[in-house]
């Protein structure tokens, strides 16, 4: 098929129809020289899924065979690295790219890269070498470096291995809509048409084009720019900006003849068609970008069905039936669920939906009841809870915040929140970027401490660092010295000569005072803790250690005793990210505190991810740009958080920081 063959648009009873997923596939099915068992077009759904990869007469590789199968990628990816620790150079190679594959399944960009550099450089062997750069490229992607992943892939058709090149091409689609480029990207999915076969495969390419374009800048300049494409590309564009701004039936009958036969008929039917309570305002091209992230897995295993298959069966929310909230209207939480649905009637107004009616939360029957075809909430965990023992749930929840660990949720329920616990992953995250990998930690002595504790210490171990030691506090400020005092082993040294000659003695970058075995610190307080906790690390010799923190210490612009203080918060709230977040937020604050804000944010994504599941259009593993973060759908329904981090300054707001180094891509081949 050439980019001048255009397929036969179907009849429109078909074009309603959704279309699948496209998952990312794996590169482990490539050939190489350690005689891989080459799999190719892949396996779109028509085939059952079975592993075909060597052993190497290794029971880890066998292990990880059998890891993906069942969708445990983490699994899949520490069985690949073990097997690689008693394989030949050549095949260890293979294996470590096959682990740094998995561990981009496992949406783990970090573990990844750590992988990779691990792969020597002595190779010459051109399969490996792609591999590798286009694994380097993903990871770059789902760190938000689009440049970084353009360098990384070749550019014009790359030729070679098709499930490889299929691969590139769509990577480098994404990295092009990042960057605002509709003319790049609908090039590259166009090019990506040849190296796939099936129209469930070639279906699957057109939705994720489409999707792209729908955020992507499509003015004057830019159709004027795509004159001088072929009709294939040109007519993409044309359609994408005739639906942008809602044009009349006539205009597309216009188009319809402009480009017989073009494959963007498909979608005709669903633009005549008259809008739905799922139409949602344009997005940034960022967002589309990372709406556009499907179900990443390597080939050879299928996406996982579990309970959350059933949440996701429904058919679209009915034209006409409204979405009702569940939200708490007095008592403490009342400003926070007014700010939350301030949010949600300001993304709902801006996507032509009705306005969501308001209920109690505890009036999930009685919105079922008047005829709500979605329903998001409620806000508290003791009202979810009481609403996930529910058998079964007419019509899909999204519920704003989470269960506990050992319950299970009931097919037809999201769950969505403010965590403290994603701002404890995203803290590890961030520290493992910047190459600290031991921490010290202090936390309070509470539930709350507990839980954030908890997931800060198994992010960071995934990610192979480690906490060395941890405290807590508890009671009045005045009793906080003595836990900080005991979690850095502060030795107290009088006389000033006495310290001296133990300095001298020390060596340079070790203090004779404290402990050494750590590269930062991690606390979860608020800011009126923080600026205790803080200057007693200070005073105990952990002055020149990074410190980090969850969004409570964000509370507004900072002081002295806060000043350096790393955390990760809603992108809304943090000074930096200007462009067309600006408005968003100074919509957010408003005259509201920081913490009321957050709400205001959450409910504009309650409004964003709602839109979606009425379309039946969110997946496990989908990622979408939200005001909270950048959204990672799991595979039990939860939807967490991944987020900006930044610094606090003395008298100013907080500063967002530029990412962490990439690792050196000094094996294998350079960037260009």
């Amino acid at each position: 098929m050439t980019s001048h063959d255009f397929v036969s648009a179907p009849a429109q009873a078909r074009l309603l129809r959704a279309l699948p997923a496209l998952m990312l596939l794996g590169l482990t099915a490539c050939s190489t020289s350690t005689g891989i068992v080459k799999r190719y077009p892949g396996n779109y759904g028509n085939e059952p899924a079975t592993s075909m990869s060597p052993s190497y007469g290794s029971s880890s590789s066998a292990e990880a065979d059998a890891a993906l199968a069942r969708g445990d990628a983490a699994a899949a990816a520490r069985s690949y690295q073990a097997a690689a620790a008693d394989a030949t150079p050549e095949q260890a190679a293979d294996l470590r790219l096959r682990a740094a594959d998995a561990s981009l399944a496992a949406r783990d960009p970090f573990r990844a890269d750590q992988i990779l550099d691990q792969i020597p450089a002595q190779t010459s062997d051109p399969v490996l070498q792609t591999r590798y750069r286009l694994l380097r490229a993903q990871s770059a992607l789902m760190r938000n470096d689009s440049a970084r992943a353009l360098r990384l892939l070749p550019a014009g058709d790359p030729g070679g291995d098709p499930q490889l090149a299929e691969r590139q091409l769509l990577v480098r689609a994404q990295a092009q809509a990042r960057g605002n480029d509709p003319i790049a990207l609908t090039q590259s999915l166009v090019l990506r048409e040849h190296y796939l076969s099936g129209i469930v495969a070639l279906n699957a390419n057109r939705e994720t084009l489409w999707n792209l374009l729908q955020g992507a800048t499509l003015d004057a300049a830019t159709l004027g720019r795509a004159a001088s494409q072929p009709p294939l590309i040109r007519g993409w564009l044309d359609l994408a900006a005739l639906h942008r701004r809602r044009a009349t039936l006539g205009e597309f009958d216009l188009w319809r003849k402009r480009y017989p036969r073009h494959p963007g008929e498909e979608r005709l039917a669903a633009l005549y068609a008259p809008p739905s309570l799922a139409m949602a305002p344009a997005l940034a091209p960022a967002e589309a970008a990372q709406q556009s992230l499907a179900p990443y897995a390597p080939l050879g295993t299928a996406p996982s069905n579990g309970s959350f298959a059933d949440v996701t069966a429904g058919a679209p929310l009915a034209h006409g039936r409204n979405i009702a909230l569940l939200l708490p209207q007095t008592g403490p939480q009342a400003a926070f669920a007014d700010a939350l649905r301030a949010g949600y009637a300001s993304a709902a107004s801006a996507g032509s939906a009705p306005p969501a009616r308001v209920y109690e939360p505890s009036a999930y029957g009685q919105a079922v009841s008047d005829g709500a075809g979605m329903v998001v909430g409620p806000l508290l965990k003791e009202n979810l809870t009481v609403l996930a023992q529910s058998p079964a749930l007419p019509v899909p929840v999204l519920g704003l915040n989470y269960l506990d660990g050992n319950r299970s949720a009931p097919p037809g329920l999201y769950q969505f929140g403010l965590a403290p616990e994603d701002e404890a992953r995203a803290a590890a995250e961030d520290a493992v970027s910047r190459g600290l990998r031991r921490a010290l930690s202090m936390t309070p002595s509470s539930d709350w401490g507990n839980r954030v504790q908890s997931a800060f210490e198994t992010r960071l171990r995934e990610l192979g660092g480690v906490v060395v030691d941890s405290g807590r506090y508890y009671g009045e400020p005045q009793a906080w010295a003595d836990p900080v005092r005991k979690l850095l082993r502060y030795v107290a040294i009088d006389d000033k000569k006495k310290a001296a000659e133990a300095r001298a003695k020390a060596g340079p970058d070790i203090d004779p005072q404290r402990r050494n075995d750590f590269d930062f610190v991690f606390i979860a307080a608020r800011a009126s803790q923080a600026r205790v906790l803080w200057p007693l690390f200070r005073y105990y010799h952990a002055d020149r250690t990074p410190v980090y923190a969850t969004s409570a210490v964000n509370e507004g612009p900072g002081d002295g005793d806060l000043s350096g203080i790393r955390f990760c918060d809603v992108p809304w709230l943090l000074d930096g990210i200007g462009g067309t977040l600006q408005p968003l937020r100074d919509a957010a604050q408003n005259g509201r505190s920081r913490e009321a804000a957050r709400f205001y944010a959450l409910g504009a994504d309650a409004w964003l991810l709602a839109n979606r599941i009425a379309q039946n259009a969110l997946r496990p593993g989908d990622l979408v740009q939200g005001a909270t973060g950048v959204l990672a759908v799991e595979s039990n329904g939860a939807i967490r958080r991944k987020l900006v981090c930044a610094r606090m300054t003395n008298g100013g707001d907080p500063s967002v920081m530029a990412p962490g180094a990439d690792p050196a891509l000094n094996s294998l081949s350079p960037p260009p």
